[in-house]
């Protein structure tokens, strides 16, 4: 119990930055879907999906490996040479893309069909390397277990975005209708409106480029050199992880970047229908929220405990908890959706049946996170890039089969398939190489009420207040059970608690 408190004590430190940056950049997708049409959103949706692919090249691995040798060795002069080597690696291979993208941007933005935007591959180019440049530094601020500096950094950058992105697509346009408003002739002389979706690049370019002016100070440690050893022993580590990397981004985001590809309909329309996706993606997003605070704070606390920890029985709790929180937050969120469809614009609303698919996806998604340690802390990366490329190969067959007929339908559909193929194989291959007791009944016990829950509320087509009494009187029911079988827990920790206040 005590390894879990620790747990919970770091998700909600290094999670919190995650959690409330997570938060307040969700709370632009009200406005992007209110001010910009499902065609513009299309273009969000998809240029992003493509960021997240190109992220993972540009740090390949770097950032587990440097988890696992960084928080081995207890010198801290080795430490700065493992920080100073990943940091290196990582920062030319993102200064080398850079200047490829600057010397070819137009034929990339002619292949992914905006040549008469190629501004807008220059952006992404520098949102991609300032992002993957900072990742080794965040890192080496949670192994060092600076909360407060890691929290800030990222809330002040998250902060910075937000407020340009209101600067650009609310002030501005207010500012150039109004010649009494401040900054008027500036505005006037500078704003273009029809930049659209341009100007959320633009900030994110420069809330990037923020983030990485305030890790500057924590640069220091550079001047520990590269180490060619070193690198060689991370790369041996991290080249798996990029496989792995690669095939779970895949799995992630190749159903919003290949969509316009796959879709029979003509482009203008398939972006409509993109844009529709993304947004409703974005509300089961909701769920990975959490899901990222937690894996923030697991890897390190893992990797750090692989020495006197009764990690089987651990990892076994953590589990079992894991499938309780994140079934209640999908089940809350399916079972009031309609609440959860106001964070986007009623044109978005049309592809809300998507939701409770991407949100069982989202949980299986978690699970395979946590069995993932099996591999990850037995250094058999090349297990976990096997399952991943699996994933990959569901994720891009049912999309390129189910596209075409049911359309964003096929690709939530997809992710769901890809995921639990994903977490059969990481369970089966986890426990013929390093078993651990799981308590299968009791998650099955959990997963099948909260299924049955959903579906039994949609079985009741009830309006105004009693459809919300029906989803509240099942989401009761789900919580009564997971408290009725967890009471002995319940009891247990009651006394316990009893006996040492009575000792104190």
């Amino acid at each position: 119990m005590a390894s879990l408190r620790v747990l919970a004590g770091q998700t909600a430190i290094y999670g919190m930055s995650s959690i409330i940056g997570r938060v307040l950049t969700f709370l632009l997708t009200p406005l992007y879907t209110r001010v910009f049409s499902a065609g513009e959103y299309g273009v969000i949706t998809e240029l992003y999906a493509y960021v997240a692919f190109l992220i993972v090249f540009l740090t390949f691995g770097m950032e587990t490996a440097f988890f696992r040798f960084g928080s081995q060795t207890q010198d801290e002069s080795e430490r700065r040479r493992y920080f100073s080597t990943a940091f290196i690696a990582v920062g030319t291979l993102s200064a080398v893309f850079l200047l490829l993208l600057h010397l070819f941007n137009q034929p990339v933005a002619n292949a992914l069909g905006y040549g008469d935007e190629r501004i807008f591959i220059l952006y992404f180019g520098w949102i991609i390397a300032l992002d993957a440049i900072v990742t080794i530094p965040l890192a080496r601020l949670r192994m060092l277990n600076k909360p407060i500096p890691f929290a800030g950094i990222n809330i002040a950058s998250v902060l910075a975005y937000i407020a340009l992105n209101l600067f650009f697509i609310l002030y501005c346009p207010y500012a150039l209708e109004n010649t009494r408003a401040l900054g008027h002739s500036l505005i006037a002389l500078h704003y273009n409106p029809d930049f659209g979706v341009g100007y959320i690049f633009l900030a994110n370019v420069m809330s990037s480029g923020f983030r990485f002016a305030l890790l500057l100070p924590y640069l220091i440690d550079l001047k520990a050199g590269f180490d060619a050893a070193i690198m060689r022993r991370l790369f041996k580590y991290a080249y798996p992880l990029l496989i792995l990397g690669i095939a779970g981004i895949c799995n992630e985001t190749f159903d919003r970047a290949f969509f316009k590809d796959l879709s029979p309909l003509p482009n203008a329309l398939a972006e409509i229908e993109l844009g529709i996706y993304g947004a409703c993606y974005k509300v089961a997003m909701l769920l990975s929220i959490g899901i990222q605070a937690y894996r923030f704070a697991a890897e390190p606390f893992l990797f750090a405990q692989t020495k006197g920890l009764q990690r089987d029985e651990g990892q076994s709790r953590i589990m079992r908890y894991y499938f309780v929180a994140a079934l209640f937050i999908a089940l809350s969120i399916a079972l009031f959706l309609d609440l959860a469809l106001i964070l986007i614009g009623p044109e978005f609303r049309a592809g809300a049946g998507v939701i409770p698919i991407l949100l069982l996806a989202y949980v299986c998604f978690g699970a395979v996170f946590n069995l993932s340690f099996w591999y990850k802390l037995n250094d058999k990366t090349l297990y976990g890039a096997f399952i991943a490329i699996a994933g990959a190969v569901v994720t891009v067959g049912i999309n390129i089969w189910l596209v075409p007929i049911l359309s964003y339908y096929g690709s939530a559909l997809a992710t769901l398939a890809a995921y639990l193929v994903m977490l059969a194989l990481s369970f089966g291959l986890g426990q013929k190489h390093y078993p651990i007791a799981y308590p299968l009944r009791t998650i099955g016990l959990y997963v099948a009420t909260a299924i049955a829950c959903f579906v039994l509320n949609r079985e009741f087509p009830l309006d105004g207040l009693l459809k919300y009494v029906s989803s509240a009187f099942f989401l009761a029911c789900f919580l009564f059970v997971i408290i009725w079988h967890e009471k002995r827990y319940f009891r247990d920790g009651i006394l316990a608690r009893i006996t040492n206040f009575h000792r104190f």
